[in-house]
């Protein structure tokens, strides 16, 4: 590989990082280490499966139908297989992850400040949202350049002080399981979100090369970038957080980060989570944001309406959701997600077999088809 490639799939994976790692990935992972700490580490395996391992299993799934999730889909019908996928999207951004990912931003921010109510708060994220998805410059390479080394730098930070501060783990919640670790990674619904995610920049990649073999090439590369930075960070946050376990008891979900960083850095350097959040939370916004309103755009509306219909559909629902808080947005989402993730792990499960059973057969006729002409 040559210096440019290796670069561009540095900066690819990174954007998929900074894709996938947004409110949710900030949440559970805490979570998972407050309430596991002498077996922090059975509880983050538990966690990786889940959070890590089922989102690759959805990378390589689009890797091979090249990107094409309709495909993919077309197992269930036509109809079914459209309206599957819909669902799986409104549940997964305008519903969940999208008004999540303000939801976050805004508990992290009124724990340093008080910034008024949240529909106001809401109201200006949204709006910022808009302005950089319609600019349209360089939105992969402000991800994997900017934002998710900042991210990145801002956690490093916080779990190497908090190291250092030779604080012994103590035990808070012995019950919590490994499969409990299991479950709250499964909320992060990163499987689904490697689905859209890794589509989408197979269908960028080529576009810029024009050849689908070096676009899957790249995702596969950059797809190990990324998966690994996500794990590597997850089991930063469960050992710092199991490891300050019990001071954070009772905090809630959707502050963990906020607080920590609190009692690590101190009131005037915890600032620097303040941005790690903040920025994770956005650059996941405007990139779900996107992936909904180009489905939208090209499946629901067949490009018959201007674009900016679309963006503005997708950031009001996450706005309305976003003012019922995350127990609110759990509370719709959790119900659906138990039936869908279940579908689509049996969708993967079918149709990688199916390919693998296509391939065998095609290669089967073309040695019958060399067999025959050898002997005419």
């Amino acid at each position: 590989m040559n210096a440019a490639k290796k670069s561009s799939s540095i900066v690819i994976g990174l954007a998929l990082f900074s894709m996938f790692f947004g409110s949710g990935n900030l949440i559970y992972p805490l979570f998972v280490g407050m309430s596991s700490t002498s077996g922090w580490i059975t509880s983050a395996m538990g966690f990786l499966m889940t959070a890590v391992l089922l989102p690759f299993l959805g990378v390589i799934a689009m890797v091979l139908f090249k990107g094409d999730y309709q495909s993919f889909f077309k197992i269930l019908g036509k109809r079914a297989g459209f309206l599957f996928s819909l669902l799986l999207l409104t549940i997964w951004i305008p519903l969940g992850s999208g008004p999540r990912c303000i939801a976050l931003a805004f508990a992290s921010i009124s724990s340093y400040l008080t910034i008024g109510p949240i529909w106001a708060f809401s109201l200006i994220y949204s709006a910022l949202v808009f302005f950089v998805i319609s600019r349209k410059v360089g939105f992969l390479d402000i991800l994997g350049k900017i934002i998710t080394p900042l991210l990145i730098g801002s956690i490093l930070v916080i779990f190497f002080v908090g190291l250092k501060s030779g604080r012994p783990m103590q035990v808070s919640n012995p019950d919590f399981t490994f499969f409990e670790s299991l479950k709250e990674g499964y909320n992060t619904m990163d499987l689904i979100a490697s689905f859209f995610f890794s589509a989408s920049i197979i269908h960028i990649l080529y576009r810029k090369s024009k050849s689908m073999n070096s676009s899957i090439k790249m995702i596969i590369k950059s797809s190990v970038i990324g998966i690994s930075l996500l794990a590597f960070v997850y089991v930063i946050l469960i050992f710092i957080s199991a490891k300050y376990a019990a001071v954070l008891e009772g905090v809630r979900k959707d502050q963990l980060l906020a607080n920590l960083s609190q009692i690590i850095l101190g009131s005037k350097l915890s600032f620097v989570s303040l941005i790690a959040i903040v920025m994770a939370c956005f650059s996941t916004s405007v990139a779900l944001a996107i992936a909904y309103s180009d489905f939208l755009q090209n499946q629901v509306f067949k490009n018959k309406k201007d674009i900016n219909v679309s963006i503005i559909l997708a950031i009001a629902i996450s706005f309305v959701m976003s003012l019922f808080g995350l127990k609110g947005i759990t509370y719709i989402t959790a119900p659906v997600l138990k039936i869908c993730y279940p579908i689509l792990l049996a969708l993967i499960g079918v149709n990688i077999v199916k390919i693998f059973i296509q391939d065998k057969k095609s290669l089967i006729k073309k040695e019958v088809e060399n067999i025959e002409k050898v002997i005419d």
